[in-house]
């Protein structure tokens, strides 16, 4: 199952969850920080769905010190390219970076321990924005946390009238 329909089963599976977001969407005149979005975290079962404030997201997913970090920004390209043992071993072996890069992956796994879904300070900035473009076109900002390794990330818009929003 592509990420299209995992997010369209999500959505299916949240409706009521997602009706209500749309009327308390729809009552507001005008977007702020204050504007409630949807977190669907669906990395494992039963999902959880949260509402929060465009402001506060950040008490669900937590901004990340490293994860824009182009070392890291790497590993995650190899991840997808090479798997994660033979990524992380390319990078930590790596003459010019490995040393630089192990600091890094330190403080990463420590983040990770922490427990809370971590996202990056762009990903965060971009979400902003996308939330004021969602309410601008009328649609819902949702993100969804998808299975994964550790786990996709993936933010979209629904249009509320969709779910009875006006």
């Amino acid at each position: 199952m592509d990420k299209t329909e995992r997010v369209q089963q999500l959505c299916s599976e949240h409706s009521q969850e997602l009706k209500g977001l749309a009327l308390d969407v729809c009552a507001h005149g005008r977007w702020d920080m204050s504007l409630p979005v949807a977190v669907i975290d669906a990395r494992k079962t039963p999902h959880r769905f949260h509402i929060s404030a465009v402001g506060t997201i950040g008490n669900i997913l937590r901004v990340s010190t490293t994860a824009d970090n182009p070392l890291m920004q790497q590993l995650f390209e190899l991840y997808e390219q090479q798997g994660s043992d033979a990524a992380l071993e390319h990078m930590l072996n790596d003459e010019q970076n490995g040393d630089e890069f192990a600091q890094l992956f330190e403080t990463y796994k420590e983040e990770r321990r922490l427990g809370s879904p971590l996202w990056s300070a762009s990903d965060a900035a971009g979400f902003v924005v996308k939330s004021k473009e969602a309410f601008d076109d009328q649609e819902l900002a949702i993100v969804a946390l998808l299975p994964g390794n550790p786990y996709d990330l993936v933010s979209f818009g629904i249009p509320w009238a969709f779910y009875g929003g006006q």
